[in-house]
């Protein structure tokens, strides 16, 4: 017995040398620090969030490649006058781009000379048609309600106290005219045919108030079909305005009319879903209110481009997967480059694949357009006015960065 004690005694003693013993500390390791790259630059890291100074992606956080475990360092002593180095993360440079500086201008626009052909109004109906239909919104997920509702506390925190103003006017049929015909316009000095509705582009802006119902009458006056389609809005499936799925196209000389509830609110856009008529014209803002809205002005704001190229020749080279677009904007990519940043091997399979290069947006277009023009100044609102924003973007294939 005497023997097993003094056994143990021994075995906690070595044990208590060996965690002592200065190769056997452990020391605890100092937090990973988070790496942000781009998805189209790896070469771009930095160590904080924010957007990429070559493209404007957003940086995502790099994934950490996996190391085999390494022996732990001796332990080395310094003196109290040392002192490690530390060095801050380079910042992001912030990329601001704007418009091209040239302003284009619409020339040559005109409208059948008809009586019937009127701007585009709001005609308040008293009385509702009764097609105002019950209809249930999907419901938003928890994390797309909880973005919304920081981002609704952060503009609130910024804009500071503003004023709602709830709606006295009951829920009403508004009605607007709607009437589409062929013009001339000139935004690179060229005049190009486009298609003009209510003799404008974009087309009108539609304001409603949610509860109000929509009712629009499509006045065809071209040559060819034409339809329209409500980008994002809940509606009654035979108004979605997809010719020959959900509606007969709307034929030359005709009027078709749209009706359908407000059941929600926010800013969208509606185009024209016939062949390739919105790219030269057949775009416009749909704007639905709350019924009670912050008192602030509010500036509708349509972004598109423009290119003078016939849509079909777009849709045909886009077809035949040629590098025109892309020399266009220079961005092909060469073998010096691939071998340079070591991605020959890449470069290889792509053209195997007859993969071209590859861009955000696969079209080079002439200008950039804001509510139709290359540039839009609105000299009414001075530093420091509080003023409400309802962007849409109605372009065909551009994605725009937008800096405030």
């Amino acid at each position: 017995m005497n023997k097993l004690l003094l056994l143990i005694i021994m075995l906690c003693f070595q044990q208590k040398l060996y965690a002592e013993h200065p190769e056997h500390t452990h020391s605890v390791s100092a937090p990973m620090q988070v790496v942000y790259t781009c998805p189209m630059h790896p070469e771009v890291k930095s160590g904080k969030p924010g957007n990429c100074p070559k493209c404007g992606m957003k940086l995502v956080v790099q994934k950490a490649k996996a190391t085999k475990p390494s022996a732990p360092a001796p332990v080395k002593k310094t003196s109290p006058a040392q002192k490690p180095k530390t060095t801050k993360p380079s910042t992001p440079g912030t990329v601001k781009k704007t418009l091209p500086a040239k302003t284009g201008n619409m020339d040559g626009m005109t409208m059948p000379a008809k009586k019937e052909a009127s701007p585009a109004q709001a005609k308040p109906v008293s009385d509702p048609s009764g097609e105002h239909q019950n209809m249930i919104m999907p419901a938003k997920s928890s994390v797309e309600a909880m973005e919304d509702m920081d981002a609704m506390k952060t503009a609130k925190a910024n804009l500071g106290s503003i004023k709602t103003i709830p709606s006295n006017t009951p829920p009403r049929t508004v009605r607007y005219d709607l009437y589409i015909a062929d013009t001339l316009v000139n935004f690179t000095g060229k005049s190009k045919r486009a298609i003009a509705v209510n003799g404008q582009i974009p087309m009108p802006t539609l304001t409603f108030t949610q509860g109000d119902t929509a009712e629009i009458y499509v006045h065809n006056r071209l040559k060819e079909e034409t339809s329209l389609h409500w980008h994002g809005l809940f509606l009654p499936n035979r108004y979605d305005g997809v010719p020959n799925l959900t509606q007969m196209p709307i034929k030359p000389g005709t009027t078709h009319v749209y009706k359908f509830p407000i059941v929600q609110h926010g800013t969208h856009w509606y185009h024209s879903h016939t062949r390739l008529q919105e790219q030269i014209g057949m775009y416009g803002s749909f704007i639905m209110n709350k019924r009670a809205e912050w008192d602030i002005p509010t500036l509708p704001i349509t972004l598109s481009e423009w290119t003078d190229m016939n849509p079909k020749e777009v849709d045909r080279s886009l077809h035949a997967a040629t590098d025109w677009f892309a020399i266009q904007k220079g961005s092909t990519q060469s073998y010096s480059e691939a071998i340079k940043g070591g991605y020959l091997k890449i470069k290889l399979a792509n053209e195997w694949k007859r993969m071209n290069a590859m861009d955000v947006s696969d079209v080079y277009y002439d200008r950039f357009l804001i509510n139709g023009k290359n540039q839009n100044e609105q000299p009414q609102f001075k530093a420091g006015d509080k003023v409400r924003l309802r962007l849409a973007n109605a372009g065909a294939s551009t994605y725009f960065w937008l800096t405030y």
